[in-house]
């Protein structure tokens, strides 16, 4: 007989998963209505990810380890796997598990078709087949191949079967290099979505662009692909969002968007979601929740631990949401990654545990110990219905297996639906019978959707004969920006030049619009300059700017260009995208030597407008050129000395990103007049302190004085920036000591460098003394005071150990500070914490915006509350280094020359990389300068902001900011 203590043990650790899960079920919250009940977890399923049903109802769970590692380590070993559910008394819990395919990368999905297995896993799209049906995979087979990845999830996720037969994947910007069946290379380095066969033929892109990560899609009944997508440029700031996946749509916001034909202006999101790290997505099919949920879509997001209910609605010829929450947790460690319907109408919610940390979570803490769940949510009462009612469009989809083709019927059905589904039906097999009737279609149907669905087609049939229709079908698409794109998007694909060309002489600014951006994308040289540039002075606006984004396009056209830009630069008055404009054309065609001489002319013209002065010296500060011309260099020069503050400021600024010594002397000589402001003073340091040799006591008592406290946060960073690169006596290092004790957390660590270059034990001592006293002491990193005190002698380097043992947390010890504020979360004054937010002394508004009031170098704070819970706001404050919202992350630099250069990418370019630091103030970095690249470890978000303020602040800032949905 077993001991009652080894049976009390065993219970208890039966017990022990079991009050875990109870904890985080007790912190879910449905609709009234609904009920919730986990239906498996450890030991069946320990981290699961992405699920799918087999025919047989057996539940597919793509399952993790709880590694985060990079993909190198990922191949060497992988140690995720697929594992197969079975809920064998049909209590609808889960209670049989067995592994169905082990060693895994990083399994992304999961589709359950024809007795296989589907899963994107890095590098491949595999096909997972048990020959001998013993439940275990025993034939591994890559269907396409070869995707990038870096092990944070950010890459190829599904596939998902779409109505039509095809498979549909998404892949991050990692980029592909897939070798085709003919020989050829299909690659990138954006992201995309594909579709192909089951056996991988017949590959295809459908849409891509710039944005980081398309992870789930999931179809209309009309078989339109919609997808979930992290990091989506919407205004005004990245965001997360749904995206329909239009047949060559491009979409913001990295360069490398410019591998896609474009077609207008980049598409915008169905909807935006919020900084949430989307994942899971589904559209609900069945009648079991009651009619009001039928054809919802619903999605995972990891970030804000919910399942999101949206309510998709057709606008024009795409689609527009109502976005509600339907299953959320207040449990912090809940991150839903996937939810899906079961046969009985039942939705199940996969919840991931707390382990996954270098992708889109919002902690960087992870905690492998806190595994998921499966979760299934119920419509109380609800009766399973004996028969489930057929769609109108599924007649269309079952002919796909029987392999048969669309008719001119199909395309005349009277129901919308029907017609899109026949439509997109023609075009995947470019059924050329039925093109006189998509032709109709395009010309006249009362659907957009329908429309729009035509104009794909024929795209992809390539008769000539739709040419002439697709033109004057612009004149009537109203601006629908998704019909204006598949209208033209099908002119560059069937690419019949000549009548295109006629087109640009139409009195019509739509058909001449469509067809000036169709040439310019059809492959070869099919539009002159000669035939382009008269479009540049077009009165209608839109064919205006399309002339312009193709001109860009055309760096060889600059002799064409230089008379328009010359008539641009005359003009008394720019409004803003007039200016922008200008900027663009300058930047794009800066390597013309004509347009250099131009730019440096008007520069030096005395009644240039100060406007237009703004914008040439953004260009010759943004300009991709290695080494800029000395015309330009001597225009700079004459700029710093301007009587205006706003062409000095920028002067200085560009003096600065191009590190330009021959400005050396006016930089100094206006740092010295006491006339002018301060603020020019010390920029004007700041963008020559590292080639001073010396550091004058007036030139001192500038920058002591802007550090002041009271002044402007701006002011403060860009004096503190100078004095931590400057060459400053010793005398002056104790003087600076003697400011420590009220710097803020942003200045600190600006300083921090000025001490590397001493190895006084008198300086040493003093800062070390000024540092233990220090506020802001949080604010720098061990490994940022280590460096500071290399010099010093052995005993300050010791003397140090405490202060590194104070500021060195590890994961505990952070835990332990959060949890020690947690009560801060509760009773905050959301007004005061907006004169918090904008206030000199939290400075959050340096690199936050709000409604577009606040700097642009971190996220947009407008609606943060509607997508972070207070103790992650929490966390980010305390410590910001912990986590960084995708898209900004620190990078750190160093150059050849050994030029030290920290911040976020704010763009990139063929040959320069441009980088925001904290003050805001763009540096260009050669590629060809660069000797190291990392992404750093430090944000540049100053650490120690909950030392600064007051415990009543910082909660005070927390309500402000949580209040902001």
């Amino acid at each position: 007989m077993p001991s009652p203590f080894l049976v009390l043990a065993v219970c208890v650790l039966a017990l022990a998963p079991l009050r875990a899960a109870d904890d985080v079920l007790s912190t879910i919250t449905v609709p009234p209505g609904f009920t919730v009940e986990r239906v498996a977890g450890p030991p069946l399923v320990e981290r699961p990810m992405m699920a799918c049903f087999d025919e047989r109802g057996r539940l597919f769970v793509t399952d993790s380890s709880g590694v985060n590692l990079k993909i190198d380590e990922l191949q060497k070993n992988p140690p995720h796997c697929i594992r197969m559910l079975e809920d064998t008394n049909g209590d609808g819990v889960f209670d049989k598990s067995t592994i169905f395919a082990d060693k895994m990368t990083f399994p992304m999905g999961v589709l359950c078709l024809n007795g296989a297995v589907y899963s994107c896993s890095p590098p491949s799209l595999w096909k997972l087949e048990d020959t001998d049906g013993d439940g275990v995979c025993d034939k591994r087979t890559e269907i396409v191949t070869k995707f990038g990845s870096t092990g944070n999830a950010a890459d190829i996720h599904g596939p998902f079967l779409g109505p039509d037969g095809r498979l549909y994947f998404s892949d991050g910007r990692h980029g592909h290099e897939i070798a085709l069946p003919d020989g050829k290379l299909m690659s990138g380095k954006a992201a995309r979505i594909f579709r192909c066969k089951p056996d991988g033929s017949e590959l295809e892109v459908v849409c891509g662009g710039g944005m980081d990560n398309p992870v789930e899609i999931a179809f209309t009944e009309e078989g339109e692909p919609l997808c979930t997508v992290a990091l989506f440029q919407a205004q005004p700031a990245r965001v997360d969002a749904i995206i329909h996946c239009i047949e060559g749509g491009a979409f913001p916001y990295h360069d490398v968007v410019k591998e896609f034909k474009r077609t207008g202006d980049l598409l915008p999101p169905v909807t935006p979601l919020g900084w949430v790290a989307p994942a899971g997505f589904m559209r609900y099919r069945d009648a079991v929740f009651g009619k009001v949920y039928e054809n919802n879509f619903f999605s995972a997001l990891f970030n804000v631990h919910k399942i999101q209910r949206h309510i998709i609605e057709r606008a024009g010829a795409s689609f527009t949401a109502k976005n509600e929450d339907f299953l959320v947790s207040s449990h912090t460690d809940f991150h839903p990654t996937d939810v899906l319907e079961d046969a009985d109408g039942s939705l199940l919610v996969i919840d991931t545990g707390g382990w996954f940390r270098i992708g889109c979570p919002n902690s960087r803490i992870a905690k492998p110990d806190v595994e998921g769940g499966i979760y299934r949510v119920r419509r109380t009462g609800a009766q399973r219905l004996e028969k489930k009612s057929i769609s109108l469009t599924q007649e269309i989809w079952d002919r796909v297996k029987d392999n048969d083709s669309i008719s001119t019927v199909d395309v005349r059905r009277s129901d919308d639906r029907v017609r899109i589904a026949a439509a997109h039906l023609a075009g995947l097999r470019r059924e050329a019978a039925v093109t006189d009737d998509l032709i109709n279609n395009v010309l006249r149907d009362s659907s957009l959707a329908v429309r729009r669905e035509c104009a794909t087609a024929l795209g992809r049939i390539k008769n000539p004969k739709a040419v002439s229709a697709l033109l004057t079908a612009m004149k009537t698409s109203g601006g629908d920006r998704f019909l204006e794109h598949s209208f033209v998007y099908a002119l560059i694909q069937i690419a019949d030049r000549e009548p295109l060309l006629a087109a640009l002489k139409d009195e019509s600014p739509a058909i001449c619009r469509a067809a000036l951006i169709a040439l310019d994308q059809m492959d070869g040289d099919n539009l002159s300059a000669e035939r382009a540039v008269p479009l540049l002075e077009a009165a209608d606006a839109a064919l205006q700017q399309a002339a312009i984004d193709v001109a860009i396009r055309h760096p060889a056209w600059g002799a064409e260009i230089l008379a328009y830009l010359t008539q641009c630069l005359a003009r008394k008055e720019l409004d803003e995208a007039q200016q922008e404009n200008l900027r663009n054309i300058l930047l794009a065609f800066s390597r013309d030597n004509g347009i250099q001489t131009l730019i440096a002319r008007t520069l030096d013209q005395e009644n240039t407008p100060v406007l237009t002065r703004l914008v040439l010296l953004d260009a010759v500060a943004r300009a991709p050129l290695d080494k800029i011309p000395a015309e330009w260099e001597s225009a700079l020069v004459r700029g710093i000395s301007a009587i205006d503050e706003r062409v000095a400021r920028q002067a200085i600024e560009a003096a600065r990103s191009r590190n330009l010594i021959s400005g050396d002397e006016a930089l100094l000589k206006l740092s010295k007049d006491e006339t002018r402001p301060a603020e020019l003073r010390v920029a004007a340091l700041s963008a020559v302190a590292s080639r001073l040799k010396e550091v004058t006591e007036t030139q001192f008592a500038v920058l002591r004085a802007s550090m002041n406290k009271e002044k402007p946060p701006l002011l403060r960073l860009s004096a503190a920036d100078a004095l931590g690169r400057a060459p400053l006596f010793e005398s002056q290092l104790i003087a600076l000591t003697a400011m420590i004790a009220e710097m803020g957390a942003m200045e600190l660590p600006k300083i921090l460098p000025a001490f590397e270059r001493s190895n006084s034990a008198e300086v040493g001592r003093k800062f070390l003394a000024a540092l233990g006293e220090s506020k802001a002491l949080n604010s720098l990193t061990p490994d940022a005071l280590r460096s500071a005190l290399k010099n010093f002698p052995d005993e300050i380097r010791a003397a140090a150990e405490p202060l590194m043992k104070k500021i060195d947390l590890d994961g505990e010890e952070q835990k332990a500070k959060l949890a020690q504020l947690e009560p801060l979360l509760k009773g905050g004054d959301a007004v005061h914490g907006r004169e918090v937010f904008f206030s000199k002394k939290a400075v959050c508004s340096t690199c936050h915006a709000i409604q577009n009031q606040g700097g642009q170098v971190g996220p947009d704070l407008s609606k943060i509350g509607s997508i972070r819970a207070g103790r992650d706001l929490l966390e980010s404050i305390v410590f910001p280094s912990a986590s960084f919202a995708r898209g900004y992350e620190p990078w750190h630099i160093k150059t050849r020359e050994g030029k030290i250069v920290d911040g976020i990418i704010a763009r990139e370019s063929a040959d320069a990389l441009v980088l925001y630091g904290a003050d805001r103030a763009e540096i260009r970095v050669s590629r060809a300068s660069i000797a190291e690249l990392k992404q750093s470890r430090v944000s540049i978000m100053p650490q120690g902001l909950d030392a600064a303020l007051s415990k009543q602040e910082l909660s005070d800032l927390i309500a402000f900011l949580l209040s902001l949905k």
